[in-house]
């Protein structure tokens, strides 16, 4: 059966903000779970969360006539001959093991052949999608499909919903409306039988309610930074041309997710002494964010859901593109998938992490690493 998380984490404030829970007191995390939660780190129950046991999608592909007029086409010829028991098969290898590799087997997206849909020579790529929703099994929590036709250059690869909320131990696909859609491309001929999943990877990401990174929509090429599958999903095959997955995410998507609870953050909020008109010095010893155990996660308050993410990238496994470890630095702002995540450290792609004896200074505070993932947070 599909599993559910309750927990969102919905933003990092000062308890003078916000009036939550003093060192010490515990809140419902997930279910039954309590844990304690420091007067700076708020986390409450929140919106439909599928991000944790098994998730359960329906795999479509779409079939779209050579006339399609949308511009999402642009009036290519490519059409590929996919067969939805193919692609879940793709699926089921190399996604299902990214996912359960990024939450310690907290999250298993399991992908399921449903069929094929067919839209009209005038109908969109949404239409894709709602006929997917319309055939889809009452148990499926999504519709991945994938159209035999490519996305014209300028137009995004694919796109997400991670759909609307509803009340109930489980919620289908046909009644939330949550769904995967990405074109042809990364499933051409020309991949042989090792098709890049990034792109897909990127979208599930979606799909659990994670915000784009590193993300600024003045550029041709949104997509800034290379440290977060909800950036650059393809920076790790920009080093190495045989890399076929994302980079690993962001301790952020991992908290919102229920993979990394409270106890695994630690919050930096250097208090002001008026008594010697400095601030003090907080420091804390990281273990890599990516790793299964310890404090992963470092937030410096700034305002109301407005804070400092710090943590230490190793460089390895989905991150084995990284040309060092080290620690990264986001500014966030906003909660839920409509939080803003921006790398403070270094000039985009961002893979010139803080290495030991490097600090940034940022939002009136510097951040420096003392020895391996220990960071220390004083005022600028």
């Amino acid at each position: 059966m599909p599993g559910r998380a309750a927990a969102v984490f919905v933003g990092t404030i000062s308890a003078a903000l916000a009036g939550c829970a003093s060192t010490g007191e515990s809140v419902d995390v997930r279910g039954a779970a309590t844990v304690a939660v420091s007067g700076a780190l708020r986390v409450e129950p929140g919106a439909r969360s599928l991000s944790t046991g098994d998730d359960a999608w329906d795999v479509f592909v779409c079939e779209v006539p050579i006339s399609a007029s949308d511009a999402a086409f642009g009036g290519l010829p490519l059409r590929l001959d996919l067969r939805a028991d193919d692609v879940a098969a793709v699926l089921n290898r190399h996604v299902t093991e990214y996912f359960a590799t990024l939450s310690h087997a907290v999250y298993r997206p399991v992908f399921t052949p449903a069929g094929v849909v067919a839209i009209t020579p005038t109908d969109s790529t949404q239409a894709c999608v709602d006929g997917a929703l319309a055939l889809a099994d009452s148990a499926a929590n999504g519709v991945l499909v994938v159209g035999n036709a490519e996305q014209a250059v300028g137009q995004p690869g694919g796109f997400a919903t991670m759909g609307d909320e509803c009340d109930g131990a489980m919620c289908s696909a046909a009644a939330t409306g949550r769904a995967v859609y990405v074109g042809a491309s990364d499933f051409n001929p020309v991949w042989g039988d090792r098709p890049p999943m990034d792109l897909i990877e990127h979208e599930i990401g979606h799909a659990l309610g994670w915000p784009h990174s590193g993300y600024d929509e003045a550029q041709p090429a949104p997509h800034r930074s290379a440290l977060d599958v909800m950036s650059d999903s393809a920076a790790p095959r920009q080093i190495d041309a045989s890399r076929r997955d994302a980079p690993d995410t962001l301790a952020i998507n991992r908290v919102a997710s229920g993979w990394l609870l409270p106890a695994d953050v630690v919050v930096l909020s250097p208090v002001a002494d008026s008594s010697i008109g400095s601030m003090s010095a907080l420091s804390v010893q990281l273990q890599p964010s990516t790793g299964a155990q310890g404090t992963r996660l470092a937030v410096v308050p700034l305002g109301m859901d407005e804070f400092l993410t710090i943590e230490w990238l190793s460089a390895d496994g989905y991150n084995d593109h990284l040309p060092h470890p080290g620690v990264a630095v986001h500014h966030a702002i906003g909660v839920g998938a409509g939080r803003t995540l921006t790398p403070v450290v270094g000039e985009e792609p961002y893979l010139d992490l803080l290495e030991v004896g490097e600090s940034v200074d940022t939002y009136g505070f510097r951040i420096t690493v003392l020895a391996t993932g220990q960071v220390q947070v004083t005022s600028s």
